[in-house]
């Protein structure tokens, strides 16, 4: 895998930043996302808590990832320590209606600013947030004479790239600990979830294909399904984009072709497809080693891989993002927003 490059990142402000933000909020709904990616209600109070409308000028614009289209990591970091701090900030700064006279009677700008920052802790101090790097095992079943644990893995990040990720995994792990009484597996869990969570974090910059076939090396386990579920990216004309994306778009910063990826590999999908028009974006980072690695998976375990991609454009370049989808030799969902 090639490194990291740097973020390029532009601040809006003003009308551009409301603009912007409800552009983002706009396209989370339209996008229908399921389990299979990051929680869209989590991700759309955590960018509405980043609007001026919300903050109340506490801060200066919104700082945007060029690359994915979306907020940047200090971004998402502010408003998650925000909210972590909103209720000492409340109980410092006392009276809600002490503060409201005190701005309505001085001249003083101070007694404003302090109303607009309790106003503005008060309206995030229960905001439910997306992870930006948290993982959850949930122990499905487990059977006893096989000495086999059956865990379903879900690994929320916000990726170096800018976009959000979530893989889902869905393996059993067969270790003599399982022979002991049920009662203690609840301590055995919390283990796992520090191994594998160091094991998934490495994985999650690759595809879903990558994760299966490292994990399926590992002594004692069996992967059923691992799914990688993407938010991102997001190409407004205002920024750079791929050539075919920025045909569509232009320079027009009120248009913009929003990515969402599923990326698929499983024991029970049925054949290799790959209806994924934009799969390029992820292949040019793959080195020899790395195609070799999938080479030898294919024929050493039992999967198969899907990979798709859906969009959210504005009204009107509907057809434009399915044509070049149908140049490209697939079909896909492509959803509109006013």
């Amino acid at each position: 895998m090639t490194s990291q490059k740097p973020i390029r990142s532009e601040t809006l402000t003003g009308d551009d930043e409301r603009t912007y933000i409800n552009q983002l909020l706009a396209i989370i709904r339209a996008a229908r996302l399921n389990d299979r990616y990051t929680d869209p209600r989590r991700l759309g109070a955590h960018i509405r808590a980043m609007s001026s409308e919300v903050h109340r000028g506490e801060y200066d614009g919104i700082q945007v990832n060029i690359d994915s289209g979306l907020p940047t990591y200090r971004e998402f970091t502010r408003v998650q320590t925000d909210v972590q701090i909103a209720g000492d900030q409340l109980n410092k700064l006392g009276s809600r209606r002490e503060l409201a006279r005190k701005a309505a009677e001085s001249d003083h700008q101070v007694h404003r600013r302090q109303l607009a920052k309790y106003d503005y802790y008060d309206d995030i101090a229960d905001t439910p947030l997306v992870p930006l790097g948290a993982m959850d095992v949930t122990l499905r079943r487990i059977e006893p004479d096989e000495n086999r644990a059956h865990f379903r893995i879900t690994f929320d990040k916000l990726d170096a790239s800018g976009v959000f990720t979530r893989h889902s995994i869905e393996l059993s792990q067969q270790k003599s600990v399982w022979s002991r009484n049920i009662v203690e597996l609840d301590e055995e869990t919390s283990s796992h979830t520090d191994e594998f969570q160091s094991l998934i974090y490495k994985f999650s910059a690759m595809d879903a294909e990558f994760t299966y076939a490292k994990l399926e090396t590992l002594s004692g386990v069996t992967v059923q399904r691992v799914t990688k579920g993407t938010v991102g990216p997001i190409y407004f004309g205002r920024w750079d984009a791929p050539e075919s994306i920025k045909e569509i778009i232009g320079d027009d910063p009120d248009r913009f072709v929003a990515m969402f990826g599923l990326d698929n590999a499983a024991d029970d999908v049925d054949e290799h497809k790959n209806n994924d028009p934009f799969g390029e974006l992820f292949e040019h980072q793959l080195t020899g080693n790395m195609r070799a690695t999938y080479a030898r998976a294919r024929e050493q375990f039992d999967y198969r891989v899907y990979r798709d991609r859906k969009f959210v454009v504005p009204r009107g370049l509907e057809n434009d993002v399915r044509a070049l989808c149908e140049e490209r030799g697939t079909k896909n969902i492509v959803y509109s927003v006013r």
